[in-house]
């Protein structure tokens, strides 16, 4: 049996968690309170939840605030916000503060009993379109980035070669050998290249390599 109590100041919301979460077999709702002190207040009583269902924003202690407090006093009891605020930065804040799981409240029914479950596993969840709008945003930056690069970094031609010799996995000797240079000079030009590029090594050169298009 899964405990849970529910803290919104939105009586209609709370009302509608109750009936879609009661109507699943081994949950159960405990209590509904209005906001974060609320809850503080249950547990002191020694009130048993194994969640706190909670939304982010309510008067006097917030979510966010709620799972902290939580954390600190050392309950057992995990924090699940739910919340309008569709945003990376509040979720960030409610994991670092010690929630289990953050969702945004626009979720199916089935993701919010799947994050029940895995939240009492003890593991931690964010919502599926939270996470999708986070890998968009950072593949968005990583091809800007790489663009910026691409059109700052002027490679010549011998600097090309060199470089895809690397990726190819030869020595400096046989790169040496294979455009007709000197030891010494391919040493210089890799270091070069690892210092123009900002590399932090060879293996790094490399992946920059592979991800600006420089090597297939």
């Amino acid at each position: 049996m899964i405990n849970i109590i529910l803290a919104d100041d939105h009586h209609i919301i709370r009302a509608s968690l109750k009936a879609l979460i009661e109507k699943h077999e081994g949950i159960n709702v405990v209590a509904e309170v209005s906001d974060g002190l609320a809850v503080l207040e249950l547990l002191e009583k020694g009130i048993k939840a194994d969640i706190i269902l909670s939304d982010i924003v309510m008067p006097r202690l917030d979510g966010i605030a709620l799972a902290h407090t939580i954390k600190e006093q050392g309950y057992v009891t995990r924090v699940v916000v739910l919340s309008i605020l569709d945003d990376e930065k509040y979720a960030s804040n409610a994991f670092t503060s010690g929630a289990s799981a953050y969702l945004s409240k626009d979720i199916e029914e089935d993701e919010l009993l799947f994050c029940l479950k895995h939240v009492m596993k003890g593991k931690r969840y964010l919502s599926s379109n939270l996470c999708i709008s986070i890998l968009e945003r950072f593949n968005t930056q990583l091809n800007i980035l790489s663009q910026k690069m691409n059109t700052e970094i002027n490679f010549s031609e011998r600097e090309i070669n060199v470089l895809k010799l690397i990726a190819d996995g030869l020595t400096n000797q046989e790169i040496a050998d294979k455009l007709y240079l000197s030891r010494r000079t391919v040493e210089s030009q890799r270091e070069a290249l690892i210092s123009k590029t900002g590399a932090k090594n060879s293996a790094s050169l490399i992946r920059f390599a592979m991800r600006n298009g420089y090597v297939a």
